[in-house]
């Protein structure tokens, strides 16, 4: 399934909004032990090498040597949702929240990762720049939970 909100203009700024979506053959519980915790996102997303917690803060380092500062504002594990901002690490960008939910589908789970930024730069197009990567990111969470153990 595919929702996007692309090159929303206001002002000075660019808005993005998308997400991305995954159906896995795995209960919610079993889904939500590793896409529901921050710390754990190296071991599905690609291009995320390593991971450092801080509190609420993410410190995601990315296969170029880049970091990526986020900072954790909800998490909720009864409802398999949680929400994190971008702090440092994209020029440009004047806004961000992104979130990661997984529900219940029968004995499978959806798991849909949204993304929502605004910048200065009205090149900038946040759905153009990740939705390949989120999308691959979610097929390898797939592919681990659904693999023979």
């Amino acid at each position: 399934m595919r929702e996007s909100k692309t090159g929303t203009r206001n002002g000075d700024t660019v808005a993005n909004d998308f997400v991305v979506h995954v159906e896995i053959a795995a209960p919610i519980d079993a889904v939500w032990e590793l896409a529901g915790h921050p710390s754990r996102i190296a071991e599905w997303f690609g291009p995320v090498v390593s991971v450092r917690m801080d509190g609420d803060v993410r410190h995601a380092v990315m296969g170029n040597g880049h970091e990526l500062v986020e900072r954790i504002t909800h998490r909720d594990d009864t409802g398999h949702t949680y929400t994190y901002e971008v702090i440092s690490g994209i020029p440009d960008l004047t806004s961000h929240a992104a979130s990661i939910s997984v529900d219940e589908r029968g004995k499978n789970s959806l798991v849909s990762w949204r993304q929502t930024a605004t910048s200065s730069n009205p090149e900038y197009d946040i759905e153009s720049r990740l939705r390949g990567v989120m999308e691959a990111g979610l097929t390898a969470l797939r592919t681990l939970l659904e693999a023979p153990e």
